[in-house]
């Protein structure tokens, strides 16, 4: 499923990842079997053990918070720091260990 979404979403040009461009990822995730889903970082940090906890929030729906690996806290950190938006793929609900792809998004 991974390889299959780094294949669709190498497909996304710049000129087409705009609010109606944001559109298409739900498309395709559902290419691929995945869910996706557009939403903000509340919060980035880490634990004493060195894990790395993320608050994701959806825009008026609640958030999920958990654990994320290392790959993606670097996204989240840098979309909290630069207060962007973050549109993650994930093989069921949008935890750390459901995490197939986040992306930084410009809007």
């Amino acid at each position: 499923m991974t390889q299959a979404l780094e294949n669709a979403t190498a497909n996304l040009s710049s000129t087409s990842v705009t609010e109606p461009g944001l559109m298409q990822l739900p498309e395709l995730a559902d290419q691929v079997g995945a869910s996706s889903i557009i939403g903000r970082i509340a919060l980035a940090g880490q634990t004493s053990s060195g894990s790395f906890w993320v608050q994701f929030n959806v825009d008026g729906n609640g958030g999920y918070a958990s654990s994320w690996p290392g790959w993606a806290f670097e996204l989240a950190k840098a979309a909290l720091l630069s207060n962007k938006s973050v549109g993650v793929f994930s093989n069921g609900d949008p935890f750390g260990s459901n995490l197939l792809q986040v992306l930084l998004l410009a809007t």
